[in-house]
């Protein structure tokens, strides 16, 4: 086994672009007594929210699904990206993430890497990775949510929610070494600017490891520098971060017959030029003011832009006599940028005799792709058994530039009023009604010489209703109703153009909260249709009319005793095609969903002696069931359980934040399969790998 900790690399002179805003704090409008005195970093219990609907929400009183995964619940699972994460939570599978360079999740039997379903501090981002070194918390709400969000998917959206700065100083850090060889090291400091009422924070994370199978490495370097003020009644925040990055783009294995490729899983089917090559850079701000007891104001804005290149030799087939047939292709000149602008009034007043908890709000969202150049270059053709790596270069000049699919712009402009109303009849009873009245604008060209491909503009109304009953303190039962969509993107190969997916869906559930309040419990039973869902197989994209998800989710989550914390979950999820013209695809299931997931995360800390220092130990389980492969149904992915253990031990004397800790991820070593994007994109998840941490915390 190798070890080797990765070095941070700080970037010097970095030159911060204009600051900005996003998902900061808003006016507490009651009391949430259940989490007042325990800090959120040592707890997974859920915290209150307002990804539903803008109002800071208890996990009791709020008629929708969310799930959450706090701090330590991300570092006890060991994630270090938001695709690790996500696993962990019910009814969430992977799918096809661009050979590991981006994140893609089924929720709820819908999504994929290009739906505008992640958002940073609510706030739309292009298509990425993400790495965790920034985040706070994640929150997924499920469910069709376009009431606030707009463009969104049917299944639901990601949140992650960025640690802010801290008006008590703190400083950590960290480093981490893989048995893959190379590591991750991270630093965050932050703390009050004198008695300005002025707080800041710098968080540098550096990852530089090599790629687990047979070549390859992972370079990144994230740095984000934030700001917030805050006095009685105003509350600032702003932050900048830049990411650089050099990523391994492996599309997997191939699957002939319905069965993988008899092939070590470490050897890879391409050469060492796949790869992702860019930089990112974001800023957020937020403005929130008290106007009175009952009124406050949010304004916020957001600007994202992610530029880089690709390249990668691209399995085309392999034929039954294991004869493998690569193309050389290259994208270069990405830009994808998305700019947010979001005013609010929330408001919490009682007209004609009844509270209401209001939002009113306005947003426009632009969203721009561009690529300038896109390669198709030669092919070769050769064993499985015997790859002679080299044989394919990247492509370069005039010969392999594509004139007519370079030069590729889709723009998408949103603008929309939108309003939520809470309304509270007595203690037990809240309705919960709004909607989004939103105009979008789509335009796209393409070419060297320009051809527009798209020059529409349409309006959407998308309601939504709830009903929430208080059964008693602890106990609460609603149902929800709300509409989704989502313009289509071009095909990337084709360039053909598809409708917009229009979402439907319904759920009922009941929460509890168990223990005296240590554990929070809730059962859900979901209904979600879907119009003119587009799927792609091997690159090529298609519609597929209708389709339909229908399912059940569980999920327990907290302290068992002071000293034992749990998180466990189930789903099942039914999803399949229910209408596709002549096709005969009906009643396929969707490629990428699992009828049956399941978690388990236990965390212990050991009574030991205290001169012994502290114990946390603990390990988990995740459990994925059968998949279909692609649209067809023409090969399954099998089902997996993969097991995690850890063991964190922190010094007598020392800061709780720092210490040692072991990992040991995939212990039996199983080979599993993540994902796939057609038979000849089936991602490989990681062998059994060793992880050494050390943090200090000072």
């Amino acid at each position: 086994m190798r070890i080797r900790i990765a070095s941070v690399a700080l970037l010097p002179n970095l030159l911060l672009a204009p600051m900005a805003l996003a998902d900061a704090g808003t006016s507490e409008l009651e009391t949430m007594t259940v989490v007042a005195d325990r800090p959120q970093e040592s707890r997974y219990l859920p915290a209150p929210t307002r990804i539903a609907t803008g109002q800071q929400i208890d996990f009791l009183d709020s008629a929708r699904s969310v799930e959450q995964l706090s701090r330590q619940q991300i570092d006890d699972s060991g994630a270090n990206s938001l695709t690790e994460a996500l696993q962990w939570l019910p009814g969430i599978t992977l799918s096809n993430t661009m050979g590991g360079t981006e994140a893609g999740f089924i929720k709820r039997g819908f999504g994929s890497n290009s739906d505008g379903s992640i958002l940073r501090d609510g706030i739309r981002q292009p298509r990425n990775t993400f790495p965790l070194f920034t985040a706070e918390r994640i929150e997924v709400l499920k469910g069709p949510s376009s009431f606030r969000y707009g463009i969104q998917e049917p299944g639901g959206v990601v949140n992650i929610v960025s640690k802010k700065p801290r008006y008590q100083p703190q400083r950590l850090i960290s480093g981490e070494g893989s048995s893959f060889g190379g590591g991750r090291t991270s630093i965050d400091v932050t703390g009050p600017l004198g008695d300005s009422g002025t707080a800041y924070r710098v968080i540098v994370g550096r990852q530089n490891e090599d790629y687990w199978r047979n070549f390859g490495e992972n370079r990144q370097t994230v740095i984000a520098p934030s700001l917030a003020w805050q006095d009685e009644d105003t509350r600032l925040w702003l932050a900048y971060e830049y990411r650089d990055y050099d990523l391994t783009l492996d599309r997997g294995t191939a699957f002939v017959d319905g069965d993988p490729l008899d092939l070590p899983r470490k050897r890879r089917l391409d050469e060492d030029w796949s790869r992702v090559t860019g930089h990112d850079q974001a800023v957020t701000a937020s403005w929130e003011q008290d106007l009175d007891a009952d009124w406050s104001s949010r304004l916020v804005y957001g600007w994202n832009r992610r530029q880089y290149d690709d390249g990668q030799p691209r399995v085309l087939s392999v034929d039954e006599d294991g004869l493998l047939t690569r193309r050389a292709d290259a994208n270069l000149g990405f830009d994808r940028r998305v700019i947010y602008t979001a005013g609010e009034l929330l408001g919490d007043v009682e007209l004609a005799g009844l509270r209401h908890e209001l939002t009113l709000g306005a947003d426009h969202e632009r969203r721009r792709d561009y690529l300038a150049d896109r390669y198709r270059g030669e092919t070769d053709r050769q064993s499985i058994d015997n790859l002679d790596y080299g044989r394919l270069e990247p492509p370069r000049g005039a010969d392999h530039y594509l004139d007519s699919r370079s030069h590729r712009l889709d723009e998408l402009h949103n603008s929309a009023l939108y309003f939520d109303d809470r309304i509270h009849f007595g203690e037990r009873w809240i309705l919960g009604l709004g909607g989004r009245y939103q105009y979008s604008e789509q335009y796209g060209i393409e070419g060297v010489q320009p051809v527009i491909q798209a020059d529409i503009d349409d309006t959407y109304f998308l309601p939504h209703a709830n009903l929430l009953y208080r059964l008693d303190a602890m106990t609460s039962v609603y149902a929800s109703y709300s509409e989704s969509f989502v313009p289509n993107e071009p095909d990337s190969d084709s360039g053909q153009r598809f409708d917009p997916e229009e979402g439907r869906g319904w759920e009922v559930g009941l929460k509890r909260r168990l223990l005296d309040d240590r554990l929070a419990a809730s059962l859900v039973y979901f209904d979600i249709d879907k119009d003119n869902i587009v799927v792609s197989d091997n690159g090529v994209a298609r519609a597929i009319g209708s389709s339909g998800s229908r399912g059940v989710e569980l999920s327990l989550e907290g302290e068992l005793s002071d000293r034992l914390s749990l998180l466990a979950n189930y789903a099942w999820t039914d999803a399949e095609v229910k209408s596709d013209g002549d096709s005969g695809l009906v009643g396929n299931e969707l490629p990428n969903v699992a009828r049956h997931t399941a978690a388990l995360l236990l965390a212990r800390e050991l009574a030991v002696d205290p001169a012994s220092g502290l114990w946390r130990v603990g390990g988990g389980v995740r459990y994925v069931g059968e998949r279909e492969g692609d649209a067809d149904n023409s090969f399954t992915l099998d089902d997996y359980s993969v097991v995690d253990a850890f063991a964190r031990w922190t010094p007598p004397g020392w800061d709780e934040r720092s210490g040692f800790e072991l990992r040991v991820d995939n212990l039996f070593d199983i080979t599993w399969y993540t994902a796939s994007g057609g038979d000849t994109r089936v991602m490989i998840g990681e062998p059994l790998a060793v992880r050494l941490s050390a943090s200090l915390s000072f």
